[in-house]
């Protein structure tokens, strides 16, 4: 199978696993179609996590099959529960996305507003399997290998590559297992291929379910809403780029359509609550909130935060009859006060680190759609358009809760980029990156409400028409802005391209000035020829910010260190300080043969200095025979017999 062939095979399974259960699981509770659609990717990361974890107890080989088995689970219980007559009410999603030919051409535009997302990452990558030139790259082509090396994906233990002992620990999974149900592709074709198909798709059908849910009467709604979210700076795909928080992001693609769902549940109960429909609008936005959570928890902290601003502004004019509705918004919010305030987020809480920047800076960031994740021109277009929204939005009373979840995130995005404090960042590592996902899903949404005013202010400066024929003179000046402001907004989209393709080259292009590089362009072509002939039994010890750390993801290869920043043991300094005189001292040579050190890989240009790590480098070819050299690295094959008969290998 060509790469490209695996690239799209990979997508095509991805998607169908993100979709068809949840989606069938959600019409089986008789709830609509779009609601289905709204929820299905957030519900397959459950069924994913949780049938990972429980694979791994009862030591079954993580594939396509357990995952089916979770989902054939969830189908039952769906179909049960509808049984018993437990079904999810009609809600505002009810019918069409949106009424046939709302826009002309719209199936063109998306393609062309895709092209603009994506074209430049695809030409800069060059090939399916390209590998970003990211730390959390490295770990996530680690993590799926060592998934598919030894079957297990529960989030319980797939921490267990970041340390050499092996020793499971914590990570959230979710998305790890959905990527390996896809088997017979290179684990950097699945990476990039899941990714893809997680970022893309659920972020712009999710934000366009959001203003169908939002702006039912405005048929145009979904449509414009889509558009921005394939355009808008820092979107999941551009977070891929600069950051690669892999889990991250497919998270927050999957966010905007859990708040969809939530937002048209919540209203059609609202009126009235009766306890069957309750019963299973619990069920369903519970689970895809531990889908949520098992891609990243800060994602599941996210959704808390808008459910918070949702229930409490939309249910506070019915606190005086009903009392009771106050709990709702405290029981979202309280997770988020215990995990950032009480030693139970102490994992996340301790973190300190982050870009900082100067008050106005951050200010500027936010007002201008500026945000950190890759700034563009076209940010600063289409704040222009959501401002407007967000002052239409806290003026109508069914809009004013996304105007005051905007303001939530946004203030939490400033606490990040000042370093606050206040410490309301502190579950998301108090990096603006992550955040700018959520207040760049919102932002895109209160675009309609932006092109609205917009409108309203173009036809006041027009003025009303006196005679009939005045009305169709009229006419003409109206198309004439309307072909005016397509042409703008078509060049605005497209004077992003130059900077997508500069920011995707930061990190896949072979070679780019001040950034280092895991792997260069001629290592990666001699591993492909020499590392398959290589003992694949015997451990390569390289430093983890070097091109050898790739081996265990890319080839299968035994690595000791293939995660930048492991923690390191007692051991590895031991193995990585006797590197240095191994080469003249048979003791230290033993110590490495002793540990089933085969190899060694030495890289004079890494992508981080670590003084650690760095011992590796100082030994010369003599420790061994040198397999083959570049300009910049060297493979030595360890061999400690000097030849004059004074070895023992004993």
């Amino acid at each position: 199978m060509t790469p490209l062939l695996s690239l799209l095979l990979t997508i095509l399974v991805v998607l169908a696993a993100a979709y068809l259960p949840g989606y069938v699981a959600v019409r089986a509770l008789d709830g609509s179609r779009l609601l289905a659609l709204a929820l299905a990717p957030a519900l397959a990361a459950a069924i994913a996590g949780i049938s990972a974890v429980a694979a791994s107890v009862l030591a079954w080989h993580w594939s396509m099959l357990p995952f089916l088995l979770g989902a054939a689970v969830l189908l039952a219980v769906a179909f049960g529960l509808r049984r018993l007559g437990v079904r999810l009410p009609s809600t505002i999603l009810d019918g069409a996305l949106s009424p046939r030919r709302a826009v002309p051409g719209g199936a063109l535009w998306m393609i062309g507003a895709l092209a603009v997302s994506l074209v430049p990452i695809a030409i800069r990558a060059g090939r399916p399997d390209a590998i970003l030139e990211r730390w959390d790259t490295l770990y996530h082509l680690s993590a799926l290998q060592r998934i598919r090396e030894t079957g297990d994906a529960s989030s319980l233990h797939v921490g267990s590559v970041s340390n050499s002992a092996g020793d499971p620990t914590f990570y959230p999974a979710a998305f790890h297992a959905l990527a390996a149900v896809v088997p017979g592709v290179t684990t950097p074709t699945l990476l990039n291929g899941t990714v893809l198909a997680l970022a893309v798709v659920p972020w712009i059908l999710g934000i366009a379910l959001l203003a169908r849910a939002l702006f039912p009467t405005t048929g145009w709604a979904p449509f414009a809403a889509a558009i921005t979210a394939a355009l808008i700076p820092a979107s999941p795909v551009d977070l891929w780029m600069h950051l690669s928080p892999v889990p991250n992001l497919s998270g927050f693609a999957a966010l905007p359509g859990v708040i969809a769902a939530a937002a048209a549940l919540w209203g059609a109960l609202l009126p009235r609550f009766t306890l069957r429909p309750v019963v299973a609008s619990l069920l369903v936005l519970g689970l895809a909130g531990a889908g949520l959570g098992l891609m990243h928890p800060n994602v599941a902290v996210t959704a808390l935060i808008l459910l918070t601003a949702l229930t409490a502004v939309t249910g506070a004019s019915s606190w005086r009859r009903r009392p009771w509705l106050v709990v709702v918004p405290v029981l979202t919010l309280l997770p988020v006060v215990l995990l950032s305030y009480t030693p139970l987020g102490s994992q996340v809480t301790g973190f300190n680190g982050g870009l900082v920047v100067q008050w106005w800076l951050a200010l500027g960031e936010v007002a201008l759609g500026l945000l950190t994740v890759w700034p563009m021109a076209l940010g600063v277009v289409l704040a222009m358009l959501w401002w407007p929204g967000l002052i239409s939005a806290f003026r109508t009373a069914t809009w004013r809760w996304l105007a005051v979840a905007w303001v939530v995130i946004a203030v939490i995005y400033l606490d990040a980029a000042l370093d606050s404090p206040l410490n309301l960042s502190t579950l998301y590592y108090r990096g603006q990156d992550r955040v700018s996902m959520p207040l760049a899903m919102l932002s895109a949404v209160l675009v309609v409400p932006g092109l609205q005013a917009w409108a309203r202010l173009l036809v006041r400066s027009r003025g009303e028409a006196r005679t009939p024929g005045a009305a169709r003179a009229d006419l003409r000046p109206a198309r004439t802005v309307t072909v005016i402001l397509v042409i703008a907004a078509v060049a605005a989209a497209l004077s992003s391209v130059p900077s997508r393709s500069d920011n995707a080259a930061k990190n896949l292009a072979a070679d780019y000035p001040g950034r280092g590089r895991f792997l260069q362009a001629d290592e990666r072509a001699l591993f492909e020829q020499y590392v398959p002939e290589m003992d694949q039994d015997g451990t390569l010890l390289a430093s983890p910010f070097s091109g050898g750390a790739h081996l265990y993801a890319m080839f299968g290869q035994d690595v000791r260190l293939p995660v930048a920043g492991m923690a390191y043991t007692d051991l590895d300094r031991q193995l990585i300080y006797a590197t240095e005189d191994a080469a003249t001292d048979p003791a230290s040579c033993r110590v490495l043969e002793e540990n089933g050190i085969h190899y060694v890989y030495q890289e004079r240009m890494p992508y981080n200095r670590h003084t650690t790590s760095d011992s590796l480098n100082v030994a010369g070819p003599d420790l061994g025979i040198v397999l083959f050299e570049t300009d910049h690295s060297r493979m030595i094959q360890i061999d400690c017999d000097p030849g004059d008969g004074s070895y023992d290998p004993a």
